[in-house]
């Protein structure tokens, strides 16, 4: 489910202008494929539950530094390249919103506070350079964000969309994948307002018609209400309507006909 702070967008002006991994970041080495990014064996002892060696691969370094740009972010490259990965760590530094049991019991004054607790007892992978928290940024996933479900959590009775987005929901219902898609998309890009928004591969099920259409919605999204995007995609038509790609296979940024042109060899 892509997540916001629920009670509606909020400008604030904030933006994430880089990151970099404090510690090496390990997943479970299953293909061969991964240890492109380099591996270790490790070895059972006493204090571990394995009873054989296992093998973790290094898929975020120490020390890896990215920049990002205000406005539109495009990052590229093959799949197990670490991109929807990074997006996850993200999220989980930006944090969620408490429910009012949580701000009770916890013995927070307000929600600030909260966040300012969840900030200082962060322990993940990565350093910020910027402001994130749950409040400026929105999270969307093509492949797991279902309209039929996701239209639900941004439903509001006190907001004016919310006739729209009802009837939006019903039609979901009725429609292929990537149509039902579309009025997610519409609403997130219309309705943030200097927010930072992620989006993992949004073109999934999308015609090329609408992908030129996510591309123009997104500059759009930029230039009039101040946000900053950082997606995620392998659609050669959204790739082309920027002028720079972040080729994740490689870490770092790159002119996109340069980026184009090194997998047409």
């Amino acid at each position: 489910m892509f997540g916001t702070h629920q009670r509606g967008f909020t400008k604030n002006g904030l933006m994430i202008k880089s990151l970099e991994f404090r510690i090496t970041y390990e997943l479970s080495l299953e293909k061969n494929s991964q240890k492109r990014w380099g591996y270790k064996t490790y070895k059972p002892n006493r204090y571990t539950r394995e009873t054989r060696p296992w093998k973790m691969f290094f898929l975020f370094k120490k020390g890896l530094h990215i920049d990002f740009q205000e406005g539109a972010n495009v990052i590229v490259g093959e799949n197990g390249s670490g991109k929807s990965t990074l997006f996850s760590i993200l999220r989980g530094y930006a944090g969620k919103p408490p429910d009012k049991l949580t701000l009770v019991f916890g013995d927070y004054k307000n929600e600030e506070e909260y966040i300012e607790s969840h900030k200082k007892k962060y322990n993940g992978p990565i350093v910020v350079d910027g402001d994130l928290t749950y409040k400026n940024t929105v999270f969307f996933d093509g492949e797991k964000d279902n309209p039929v479900t996701a239209i639900p959590g941004m439903l509001n009775p006190d907001d004016k969309s919310f006739m729209s987005l009802t009837a939006q929901l019903f039609d979901a219902q009725e429609e292929s994948h990537g149509e039902s898609m579309l009025p997610v998309l519409k609403y997130i890009l219309e309705n943030a307002v200097g927010a930072t928004i992620f989006m993992d591969e949004p073109e999934t099920a999308l015609s090329l018609k609408n992908q030129i259409w996510l591309t123009k919605a997104i500059k759009k999204s930029v230039k009039k209400n101040g946000n900053q995007i950082i997606i995620s995609t392998h659609a050669l038509a959204v790739i082309q309507a920027f002028d720079k790609v972040f080729d994740m296979e490689k870490r770092e940024w790159k002119k996109t006909s340069d980026y184009i042109n090194e997998i047409l060899k």
